[in-house]
C-alpha cells in the first residue's frame, strides 16, 4: 500500500465517510451534472449525444486515434457521475492519449434493471455506430463494473465483437450479497454500509430475483467473455464475493482474468485518481489495447 493510500484510510476513517455514502445513496441528488460539456478543462473536445433515457458523453485527446475507453460508472446504480468519473476522462485523453466515453445510464430508483440494461446496449450500439473503426475497452467501477459485466454478456449472446478487454474495478456483481462473511467484514470497510446497499439492490432489481443475471452477473455465464482484469481493495466488504466472482471467471472457457487485490485499498480507490494504485490501473487499460 502507498503512502497515500495509508493516509486516504485513516482520512475516510477520521472523516466518517460511510455515513456519507449512506446518505448518498439512500437520498440520491439529481441536481448538478459533473460531466457537463463546460465542466470540462477544454469543452470544444467534448460531445454529447442523448438518448431516450441516457446519454453518451465523449472526450476525444488532441490527437487522432482509435483507442476508445468506455466507462460504465458506479454510485450503486443510484448516484450520477462524479467529479472522479470526469478526472478520469481527461487523464484517460490527455495523459493516455485514449478517446474515452461516459455512459450515463438510467438510475434507480426512477428505473430499474429492466431499462437500465436494454438502454445500456442501445447507448453502447449508438457509440459503436458513431465510431465504427474505434477498438474499444471497457472501464466499470463499482456498480459500473457489474454493468460492464452484464453487457460482455449480452454482447456475447448477440455474437457482437467483445471489447479488446475490460477492467473491473471493485465490481458490485453480486446483489444478492448472501455470503454470511460479508456482515463481519462492514466492521472494517470505512466506506461501504451493507444494509443500505442491500436496500438499493432490491430497490435496482425491481421485479427480478437478485441473482437474475441482469442484476447479479457473476450467476450468468461468464464463458467467452476475453480478457478481464479485477481490481480491488483487501479492506473492502465485498472481498468473499470478489473472491467468488474470481473463482468463476477462472473456470470460464475462452474468458481470462488476472487479480488485482492491492492491500489496505479501500473500494473503488479509482475515484482517488493520484494515488499510484489508479495510475497503474489506467496503464493496466492503457495496456489492453497494446
Amino acid at each position: 500500500m502507498s503512502l497515500r493510500g495509508d493516509w486516504l484510510l485513516h482520512k475516510a476513517k477520521r472523516d466518517h465517510l460511510k455515513s456519507s455514502v449512506a446518505a448518498s445513496f439512500a437520498r440520491p441528488s439529481r441536481q448538478g451534472d459533473e460531466l457537463a460539456p463546460d465542466k470540462f478543462p477544454d469543452s470544444s473536445r467534448v460531445s454529447v449525444q442523448q438518448l431516450t433515457n441516457s446519454r453518451l458523453v465523449t472526450l476525444v485527446p488532441k490527437t487522432e486515434t482509435d483507442r476508445h475507453a468506455v466507462l460504465f460508472h458506479g454510485g450503486a446504480y443510484r448516484v450520477r457521475g462524479f467529479d472522479s468519473h470526469r478526472d478520469w476522462m481527461v487523464y484517460l485523453a490527455d495523459q493516455l492519449q485514449l478517446k474515452v466515453t461516459y455512459i450515463d445510464f438510467p438510475l434507480s430508483p426512477e428505473f430499474t434493471v429492466e431499462t437500465t440494461v436494454p438502454e445500456t446496449l442501445v447507448a453502447y450500439d449508438q457509440l459503436v455506430g458513431q465510431f465504427p473503426t474505434d477498438r474499444f475497452a471497457f472501464l466499470g467501477d463499482s456498480a459500473g463494473g457489474g454493468l460492464a459485466l452484464v453487457i460482455l454478456q449480452q454482447l456475447r449472446d448477440r455474437q457482437q465483437p467483445l471489447p479488446v478487454g475490460t477492467v473491473l474495478v471493485s465490481p458490485w456483481a453480486d446483489l444478492e450479497m448472501s455470503d454470511t462473511e460479508l456482515a463481519r467484514r462492514e466492521v472494517n470497510d470505512p466506506e461501504l454500509p451493507l444494509t443500505v446497499m442491500q436496500h438499493v439492490a432490491a430497490e435496482y432489481a425491481g421485479q427480478l430475483p437478485l441473482d437474475h443475471p441482469w442484476v447479479s452477473p457473476v450467476f450468468g455465464d461468464l464463458q467467452q467473455l476475453g480478457r478481464i482484469g479485477l481490481f480491488y481493495g483487501t479492506t473492502e466488504l465485498l472481498v468473499p464475493d470478489y473472491d467468488q466472482l474470481f473463482a468463476e471467471l477462472r473456470e470460464a472457457e475462452g474468458t481470462t482474468v488476472e487479480v488485482f487485490a492491492l492491500k489496505n485499498m479501500m473500494h473503488d480507490y479509482l475515484l482517488w485518481l493520484n494515488l499510484p494504485e489508479s495510475k497503474r490501473t489506467f496503464s493496466y487499460l492503457q495496456a489492453l489495447f497494446e
